[in-house]
């Protein structure tokens, strides 16, 4: 009687216990994500695919709620100052002290984010630095933005 009393109280615990494992990993994905999402920057297309179709943006005293429409000003935008440089800049962009917190298969991570732009034959730009904010919703093993809010960090 004691073998299965010992037994079930173990496997209660190891039922009880979160899995720190599972959610190391969760983290760890979902900064990977974040980096990679700001190392394409100047890829907008390959950067909306690490957004859900129903992402919130809010920046700038504006909320964009139709995620189709606002990759399309986004390319405007870049393809302009583009040409106004007169080609691609060269660019970099970090991430700085993130905090990330999981709920299951939802989370919620804010950041700092440093940029560095160089327009061709020209210094770079001082580093720009703004904070974020994002939830993320898992799905299909799949970690992506659903919401997200900068502000100015100076």
């Amino acid at each position: 009687m004691k073998k299965y009393f010992l037994f079930a109280a173990m496997l209660a615990a190891f039922i009880t216990t979160p899995n720190t494992n599972a959610q190391v990993s969760d983290e760890s994905a979902i900064l990977d994500l974040i980096e990679n999402w700001a190392a394409l920057e100047n890829n907008l297309e390959a950067q909306a695919s690490l957004v859900r179709d129903d992402r919130v943006q809010i920046g700038g005293g504006i909320r964009q709620t139709d995620q189709a429409k606002n990759l399309e000003v986004q390319i405007m935008r870049y393809e302009a100052l583009v040409e106004s440089w007169g080609g691609e800049p060269q660019m970099i962009v970090r991430i700085e002290d993130p905090l990330i917190r999981v709920y299951g298969d939802a989370a919620v991570a804010s950041f700092l984010r440093l940029f560095d732009v160089a327009p061709p034959g020209k210094p770079a730009n001082a580093t720009g630095r703004a904070w974020f904010s994002m939830f993320l919703v898992k799905e299909n093993d799949e970690w992506k933005i659903a919401h997200h809010h900068v502000s100015s960090a100076n």
